[in-house]
């Protein structure tokens, strides 16, 4: 019996992803600063990747291109061809209905329930319940998701961005751990600060920072890094979708690509752990077990409390014939989770591996405990009792996991 952390599909920007939006030939919108946006008519003949050499770029411009290139792949069509200009333009209408509305707002609070209102009740997105594993392609493509009003965290905070910056707010992507939202920044009318986080799968409910540290828990070292709550620039949010893209490119059924797509990710975005942590998972599959090594130390390096990547190194390390330091992983996440079942799932494992079937047992059972669904479990179990000879307690569990 194999036990390796499973893979995670991050849908953070788009989870975990930003965009302004403007017309070719359009006259750049006036910002309520008094700047004015980035014109797109000198990037409008650059490809997708001539845009992604440099930080920031007209980014709606390079989802639309992005989607044009890989849409075909998933969708089993030849080509997939956007009217480019055409659709701009139509963001550029919307961007100057969202600043008319705007208008009438006196306070930040005004504003973001004006940008809130715009997003989900005049454009009708909303969170795709039905994909709450990030596997519908058509949810990681700009255009799909306005066509369909349907999406995850990374699209529906594209939108936030996109149309919100194009009518000169202040909002930013911001990762999380396997999620993504939408920093708000402004000015209260006596001048103070003004700064929320807007949670797009929530109908942009606002948040604060301490909600998803007391969620999350991840560490103050990841956020130094550049991890986790730091905005994100144009580049950075490709990262992000990069990471997805080869996420559904995995669930396809194509590894190897699957391993250039996250690479491409992570030359976007090298401070991504979760990238490093997908990749490490899906070169583990493909045998290239250093590299796996290699990058899950990084991640563990760049954010030091990342439980799935300890309990993946862990497998890894035990596998290696590795037992202590593996068991320390093991520990050190069952420290930090005990209340996962991933950390019980690694300790039956080890105790199933290690001759202790009655120990293992245990730890199986009280994984489904911590999560009664958690088939994995149920399949360990109906390993271990084959093995002790129970046949009837190895089918019960057969079936429970849909096995028989």
């Amino acid at each position: 019996m194999r036990a390796f952390a499973p893979m995670i599909l991050l849908v953070t920007l788009l989870a975990g992803c930003a965009a302004q939006q403007r017309g070719v030939n359009d006259p750049p919108p006036v910002r309520r600063d008094g700047g004015e946006t980035r014109t797109a008519a000198t990037e409008s003949n650059e490809t997708l990747e001539q845009m992604l050499e440099r930080d920031d770029f007209d980014l709606p411009r390079a989802l639309l291109l992005f989607s044009e290139k890989y849409y075909p792949e998933f969708a089993s069509v030849p080509r997939h061809e956007v009217d480019i200009p055409a659709k701009l333009g139509r963001f550029e209408a919307y961007a100057e209905q969202l600043s008319d509305a705007l208008r009438q707002d006196n306070s930040p609070r005004q504003r973001v329930r004006t940008l809130v209102d715009f997003i989900h009740i005049k454009l009708g997105l909303r969170f795709d319940q039905n994909d709450s594993r990030g596997e519908n392609y058509e949810n990681l493509f700009f255009d799909s998701v306005l066509q369909r009003r349907f999406g995850y965290c990374v699209s529906l905070s594209m939108a936030y961005l996109v149309f919100g910056q194009a009518a000169g707010l202040d909002v930013k992507g911001i990762r999380l751990p396997g999620h993504f939202v939408v920093e708000f920044k402004d000015t209260e009318p006596n001048g103070q600060p003004y700064k929320t986080l807007l949670e797009t799968t929530a109908f942009g409910e606002t948040r604060e920072e301490t909600y998803y540290w007391a969620r999350d828990r991840f560490s103050a070292t990841a956020v130094e890094n550049g991890v986790y709550l730091t905005p994100l620039n144009d580049r950075e949010i490709f990262g992000t979708l990069y990471n997805n893209l080869a996420g559904v490119t995995y669930v396809r059924g194509n590894p190897s690509l699957a391993v250039e797509r996250y690479t491409r990710a992570l030359e976007l975005a090298p401070n991504n752990c979760e990238s490093l942590y997908n990749r490490a998972i899906v070169q583990h599959g493909l045998k290239l077990n250093r590299e796996a090594l290699r990058d899950l130390n990084e991640a563990l390096r760049l954010d030091p409390t990342f439980v799935l990547a300890m309990l993946a190194r862990a497998a890894l390390l035990w596998d290696a014939g590795e037992h202590d330091p593996a068991r320390e992983d093991l520990n050190h996440a069952k420290r930090l989770r005990p209340e996962w079942p991933q950390t019980w799932m690694i300790e039956g494992t080890f105790l199933f591996e290690s001759g202790d079937i009655d120990a293992a047992r245990d730890a199986f059972e009280t994984a489904l405990e911590k999560d009664p669904k958690y088939n994995s479990a149920h399949i360990a179990l109906a390993e271990l009792e084959h093995k002790a000879g129970n046949e009837a307690a190895a089918h019960k569990h057969e079936e429970a996991a849909g096995m028989r």
